[in-house]
């Protein structure tokens, strides 16, 4: 049995794009639909519909219009049909190496669908839109960290991680603890997945802890969905839960963390937004004090100990003494 394309617009997706191809065939074969019935069959809301046949007529010049006897719409022009999509050489550009970078994450779950998809891509695109991919290869490039972890568990807990967030099921987990370096069971209610510094972590609610925590994917030894049904949080927001970390790692309470960068380290240091709290002090020597309120004090310490003896902390006095103790050890180590 052959399928119409507009059959296969339809098992690809919902997007708005293979909505307005339906609406059009629809109307091009003269069924007249009208926006309740293209709701049903698009399983969308009739607003939606509505804004697809306005877009329809406002930006592809789309002739439709409704007949009151058939109760449905058609074209006034017989011949009209969509126009073919185009890319700027600036789109295609951007297109080409959003998947050259986003292809270098090895072991990201959507590998393989990064590909497939680029390829659909280019093989709608008229021959016209050719651009010299040579030439961009030999002058751009980019250096991508590669996920952590064996990458065929971690796109196994993935998927699992991802199937119990979509149906609000909680996981039953044996997770390695690297802070404790201890091996547990735990039930976990997954709220939110996220790739940070080259590893996968899973945010939820830890039953076993009563509170919500960080998970890294790669240390799960094993990981199954359960009945149980769990109800997200309302309040919770991935931005806000980790709006106060440098990066990930979250501690009990904000503090207030005062670096001072030497003239050399304070060239890089006002060049990035490290922290959406942050606030510098210029000083007369051409140094300059670095003021953050973060929890977390432990990426904190690593990140201020890469400057090596570049950067002095002010404050707060506890993280000031862990770096005094670490740099001994260092140097027992060196003498």
């Amino acid at each position: 049995m052959s399928i119409s394309n507009a059959e296969v617009q339809l098992r690809v997706g919902r997007s708005a794009m293979a909505r307005i191809h339906f609406i059009h065939s629809e109307i091009r074969a003269g069924k007249y639909p009208n926006v309740p019935l293209l709701a049903r069959t698009l399983e969308v809301s009739t607003r939606a519909v509505e804004r697809d046949v306005e877009l329809m007529r406002d930006m592809l010049g789309a002739p439709i219009v409704y007949s009151y006897s058939r109760k449905g719409y058609f074209y006034e022009n017989d011949f009209y049909s969509i126009p073919p999509m185009r890319f700027t050489e600036g789109e295609l550009v951007a297109l080409y190496l959003g998947e050259k970078l986003l292809a270098q994450y090895k072991g990201h779950p959507y590998e393989n669908g990064i590909k497939t998809a680029y390829a659909k891509i280019l093989a709608l695109l008229p021959g016209s839109a050719a651009i010299n991919y040579d030439e961009i290869e030999r002058t751009l490039s980019f250096a991508v960290e590669e996920a952590r972890g064996d990458k065929r568990l971690v796109l196994q807990w993935y998927q699992t991680m991802q199937d119990a967030i979509f149906t609000k099921r909680t996981v039953r987990a044996d997770y390695y603890s690297a802070s404790r370096d201890s091996r547990g069971n735990r039930l976990i209610d997954p709220y939110h997945l996220r790739f940070q510094a080259g590893a996968w972590y899973c945010i939820g609610y830890c039953h076993n802890r009563r509170e919500i925590r960080i998970f890294a994917l790669d240390r799960f030894y094993g990981l199954e969905l359960t009945d149980r049904l769990f109800e997200m949080d309302g309040e919770f927001s991935i931005d806000e839960y980790l709006g106060q970390s440098l990066n990930l790692e979250r501690g009990r309470e904000p503090q207030e963390l005062e670096v001072l960068f030497d003239r050399k380290a304070a060239i890089w240091v006002r060049e990035r937004r490290w922290h959406e709290s942050q606030r510098l002090e210029e000083k007369p020597d051409g140094s300059v004090i670095l003021k953050l309120t973060v929890s977390g004090l432990g990426e904190v310490k690593r990140w201020i100990l890469g400057f090596g003896g570049q950067a002095e902390v002010l404050g707060p006095p506890e993280l000031k003494a862990e770096i005094a103790k670490d740099i001994k050890k260092m140097a027992e180590k060196y003498r």
